[in-house]
């Protein structure tokens, strides 16, 4: 009985010696999964960042600092009268700089801010040339100021360009609503839109001949005030623009060929258009 109690003895410390054996393994496992989670979680982080300061190191050695990428040439070029030494004092960029040190962006960017400029491209040619290439806004009309004088122009999309755009020979827009305009602004003013418009179909090669302003008001919310080239007055709503000037055209030949000396042309009501003489109001009736 004894010997059969001490075997029993014997087997259970066995199995309770195997069983802690097993634990201390789990504990160990478990230990050694924590830390190579904490391992990964700590050495990632830093692998990556020496990955990027290597790479940040070799960018700066072989691109930033390396002499073979100096630039010897800016080549410009512009659709317009920008000088080419104010457009590099524009884009703040000079020979001698460094190619990739040079932002595009900041190029472009620069560059943007000019009323005058409407676009640009920039890009590199490797291994030391800089190009720039700019859309300049062309002053379409004058802006007449309320006190005289007219010391501001407008491009055909509305910015408003500086005194340097201003040429006599421009027409001039008067009675914009918008107040305190500076060069690089957007006139918000409806009525302008509506005066480029008129500007641009009678800059047309057919109606050029017939149909030359030099004077817009838009000082009306419901139709335009044109003058034009011969000193007439044209009275005209804010629709069909291009129909209408073409029918002025028209009307100004049929003038000339009956010899009628109008003064004013009335579109401001829709296919009733006539012209109105010096003489007491005379109305000559539309071709």
């Amino acid at each position: 009985m004894a010997f059969w109690t001490n075997k029993k003895k014997t087997g259970n410390r066995r199995r309770s010696k195997a069983w802690m054996t097993q634990e201390a393994r789990s504990r160990l496992a478990r230990r050694r999964r924590a830390w190579r989670l904490a391992l990964l979680w700590v050495g990632l982080p830093l692998l990556l960042a020496g990955l990027v300061w290597g790479g940040l190191t070799a960018w700066r050695v072989l691109f930033l600092e390396n002499d073979f990428f100096r630039i010897e040439t800016i080549e410009v070029t512009t659709d317009g009268s920008l000088r080419r030494e104010l457009i590099l004092e524009y884009a703040e960029v000079a020979e001698g700089m460094n190619l990739f040190e040079v932002s595009l962006r900041g190029i472009r960017e620069n560059l943007m801010g000019v009323p005058v400029i409407s676009a640009v491209q920039a890009g590199r040619q490797l291994p030391d040339t800089l190009v720039i290439e700019i859309t300049e806004r062309v002053a379409v009309a004058g802006l007449s100021r309320a006190g005289g004088g007219m010391s501001l122009a407008v491009a055909h999309d509305g910015h408003v360009l500086g005194p340097s755009s201003v040429r006599a020979s421009l027409p001039v827009i008067a009675g914009v609503r918008d107040a305190g305009l500076r060069p690089g602004d957007v006139v918000k003013d409806p009525m302008l839109a509506k005066a480029l418009e008129v500007l641009r179909v009678c800059n047309l090669a057919e109606l050029r001949p017939d149909v030359s302003v030099v004077a817009i008001a838009v000082d009306d919310d419901e139709f335009l005030e044109l003058t034009l080239q011969t000193g007439e007055r044209v009275l005209m709503s804010c629709g069909d623009v291009e129909k209408k000037l073409r029918h002025l055209g028209m009307m100004r030949q049929v003038a000339r060929r009956r010899g009628l000396n109008l003064t004013t042309y009335d579109m401001t009501v829709e296919r009733n258009y006539v012209g109105v003489t010096e003489t007491e109001g005379t109305r000559a009736a539309q071709p």
